[in-house]
């Protein structure tokens, strides 16, 4: 009977080794697709952002709340709308930029988003985005703080329009990556400022 306990014991220690803790999350076709072809990547430099867990996590499943805290995002910058169903329209007027997105994939320290929209930038163009999210928690002489990488990934409907944009790269880029930075300074402003206030208030 002991040599059958410890046969039992040694098997689900392996198959405890054997199991991931997370199971492997495996993207939907319209997210891979979108990602592996896209026209333009671009991959931020992270950010630390101070604040815990909970808060960071609570802004990007509400991320109408951005707009609400605050007044970093003004209603020329960004207008964001619930839809339900986990669906959000979204406008920013100074870009000429409309479209909808929603939260289409959660993995443990990561999300994604996927959208599609039309924007103005010298041309006029629809396409489908993808925004990766990654964050992990850190510590330093302050304290410990959120670690937040993004990805974005955009792709062109029209593929003479995307052999276009890729041409011109050398100009769309830096200003896509000015907007990115913009908007995740914003968020990170946002955010910091929401975490201070629930500190305060304990």
């Amino acid at each position: 009977m002991r040599l059958f306990r410890n046969a039992i014991f040694i098997c689900l220690f392996a198959f405890s080794w054997l199991t991931p803790l997370y199971p492997e999350t495996v993207l939907s076709d319209s997210v891979q697709s979108t990602i592996n072809s896209s026209t333009i990547t671009r991959i931020q430099k992270p950010i630390a952002v101070r604040t815990d867990r909970n808060t960071l996590e609570y802004f990007i499943n509400h991320v109408e709340e951005l707009t609400k805290h605050g007044r970093d995002f003004n209603r020329k910058e960004l207008i964001l709308e619930v839809k339900g169903n986990g669906k959000y329209g979204i406008q920013m007027p100074s870009k000429h930029i409309t479209g909808e997105f929603e939260l289409v994939e959660r993995q443990p320290h990561k999300v994604i988003y996927m959208g599609h929209g039309n924007a103005t930038v010298f041309f006029s163009f629809s396409g489908t985005i993808v925004l990766e999210i990654s964050y992990t928690t850190h510590k330093d002489e302050k304290g410990y703080y959120e670690e937040v990488k993004t990805a974005v990934h955009l792709k062109f409907d029209n593929a003479l329009l995307g052999i276009l944009a890729k041409v011109a790269s050398p100009v769309i880029i830096p200003k896509l990556d000015k907007l990115i930075s913009k908007f995740s300074t914003k968020t990170k402003n946002v955010v910091e400022a929401a975490y201070a206030n629930k500190k305060s208030t304990k």
